[in-house]
């Protein structure tokens, strides 16, 4: 029986080529897991700044609302509602 030409090189230096590789090393695990690091910093960067911006404009937003209520509670007589009462 001859042997198959394309199967398994027979290396005594790299142990791990003499078997079926299942799995990942942990230089590559370790490589996974610094480049999720990185996007997720990048990404909480991202987010924050977007954050940041939504609370400014948000506050000017009620700042705004404020003022127009409080010019339509001084204009409107009735903002008390004493005339609806029976």
């Amino acid at each position: 029986m001859r042997k198959n030409p394309l199967g398994p090189a027979k290396n005594p230096l790299y142990p791990a080529e003499n078997r079926m590789n299942h799995g990942f090393t942990l230089v590559e695990l370790l490589v996974a897991v610094v480049a999720s690091s990185v996007i997720s910093i990048g990404a909480l960067g991202v987010y924050s700044g977007y954050y940041r911006l939504y609370l400014q404009l948000c506050g000017g937003y009620q700042k705004e609302t404020a003022a127009i209520l409080n010019e339509l509670r001084r204009i409107n007589p009735y903002e008390s509602g004493t005339c609806l009462r029976r």
